[in-house]
């Protein structure tokens, strides 16, 4: 795919956030509780009904760059790294950073 092309996807991705966000302030798609989809979709079907109603949305760029560069590495090198992530110490953790940070 090229830039352009990327750049147009891109840009359909923030559109349809932007109408969601647009139907939802204008009470358009005011629901109580979380929408319901219909029970006989497939699962192209259920996935464009998620995106139509602002649940889900196409990756960024930056996003389908690190997806790909996961794909690309050997099974070895993704458990390495999800066992590295898995015993991951901070010092000082993370909750207590954001504490630090909301101050």
């Amino acid at each position: 795919m090229t830039t352009l092309e990327q750049e147009v996807m891109d840009l359909k991705t923030r559109l349809g956030r932007l109408e969601a966000v647009i139907r939802h302030l204008t009470g358009d798609t005011y629901q109580t509780g979380v929408p319901v989809p219909p029970t006989s979709l497939d699962q192209t079907e259920l996935l464009a009904w998620l995106k139509a109603n602002g649940l889900v949305r196409e990756p960024t760029t930056e996003e389908g760059r690190v997806a790909a560069a996961w794909d690309a590495l050997s099974d070895e090198d993704k458990q390495r790294h999800i066992d590295t992530m898995q015993h991951l110490v901070l010092d000082p953790p993370l909750s207590q950073i954001l504490i630090t940070q909301r101050r």
